[in-house]
């Protein structure tokens, strides 16, 4: 092949390349793939969120834009939260004044209930002897003043019949002494005065109860020798129990004798019984720091059961106090706060000192002032509308 032939082959395909580049049109600038902004948000459950249209995930309202819902906070550093009055409608939030009146406190307890100890006695063994016979014999038997108790065989106690007999002949002192001696020895009237008739054959004496009640615990069984002094019987009168109760050191100071005190008991199904604190022990546990509550109930039917366990509650004396509710206050970490309304939509947070806690409200010590309006429902809402924003996601500080 000659020359110019040859420069025309090598040079054909660089001709068809630039001639295609010439006719090509000039290519833009590379495009952002198009994305739909997630800028809506639920406003019940503001941390959903999507494209303006969708729906809640939870609830299933239309997401609103953020514009809409108001949102100006970007934490929870005190700067306030505006919300539209479509969004406070919808989210249904509500508020509160905060107020001076007495802070309702309702005081739990819980014991046991108890034997009177006043009403609560020893039979003992009048002189030495050996019982012969009971007529006694279990816990829980009731027993009255001058009933039989036990049938007893004591030769101190013959040896004193029998100088009563001599003594009946003479008279005068030595037969008051014959009579006292007998009287010590647990014989009542109607036993000495039979004396005289007694056959010598007659060794045995009658012990009568010296007291009437129930039968907590027995001591002897028949046959057994006791000495003078010696437990027979312990004895509890049930007329009249007692409940008692500890209360921390922290309520010592509003517990009062007199305070009307309701309480429930298992034995007892259904029935409510109300009394009055009777006493407040003066004296604080080392280990509990608590003191004992004394309650005293009225039982002339025996149907409270001695050792029952029962709960109740008491209506605390309070002054009048300035008092927030309870449904107001969160508590990130340790530090309570509120948000107060300021406006129509206008909402701020503040931290709060409290102090004691009622039923429904607490005693407010610092941070808020009469006639502010806390927001009590739809308060969980605010904060995580204000929290969506924060720099430090989940942060507790204010």
């Amino acid at each position: 092949m000659n020359s110019p032939a040859r420069v025309l082959v090598w040079l054909l395909p660089a001709f068809i390349a630039g001639g295609l580049m010439l006719s090509a049109e000039p290519e833009s600038p590379a495009k952002p793939a198009s994305t739909t902004p997630a800028d809506a948000q639920c406003p019940m459950h503001p941390w959903i969120k999507a494209a303006a249209g969708a729906r809640c995930t939870l609830c299933g309202m239309n997401l609103v834009s953020g514009a809409m819902c108001g949102l100006s906070m970007t934490s929870t550093n005190g700067t306030p939260v505006l919300l539209s009055e479509e969004s406070v409608r919808i989210t249904g939030i509500r508020t509160s004044e905060v107020k001076k009146q007495p802070l309702t406190r309702t005081l739990r307890l819980s014991g046991m209930i108890g034997v009177d100890e006043s009403r609560l006695g020893i039979i003992s063994a009048p002189v030495d002897c050996r019982v012969d016979g009971l007529f006694m014999t279990h816990e829980g038997q009731t027993v009255t003043q001058r009933q039989p108790l036990a049938t007893i065989f004591s030769p101190v106690l013959l040896a004193a019949a029998d100088d009563y007999k001599k003594a009946l002949a003479t008279a005068g002192e030595p037969l008051d002494r014959a009579k006292r001696r007998l009287e010590h020895y647990g014989l009542v009237w109607e036993q000495i005065k039979t004396i005289p008739e007694r056959q010598p054959d007659d060794l045995y004496f009658g012990m009568l109860a010296p007291r009437s009640g129930t039968i907590v615990k027995s001591f002897v069984t028949e046959g057994q020798n006791v000495k003078a002094g010696q437990k027979m019987f312990e004895v509890a009168d049930f007329a009249k129990m007692w409940f008692h109760a500890l209360i921390a050191e922290q309520d010592v100071p509003f517990v009062k004798a007199g305070q009307i005190v309701k309480l429930r008991t298992a034995t007892l199904p259904g029935a409510m019984l109300t009394s009055r604190i009777y006493n407040v022990s003066p004296n604080l546990d080392d280990m509990t720091r608590s003191a004992r509550v004394r309650v005293i109930l009225e039982n002339p039917e025996r149907k409270i059961k001695n050792n029952a366990f029962a709960e109740g509650e008491v209506q605390l004396d309070a002054a009048e106090v300035l008092t927030v509710p309870r449904s107001a206050v969160l508590w990130p970490g340790n530090q309570p706060r509120v948000y107060v309304r300021r406006s129509a939509g206008d909402f701020q947070p503040r931290h709060v000192q409290l102090g004691r806690t009622g039923d429904h409200d607490y005693e407010v010590l610092g941070g808020l002032a009469e006639g502010d309006h806390v927001v009590t429902s739809g308060v969980m809402l605010i904060d995580g509308q204000a929290r969506l924003g924060s720099p430090i996601i989940g942060s507790s500080k204010l």
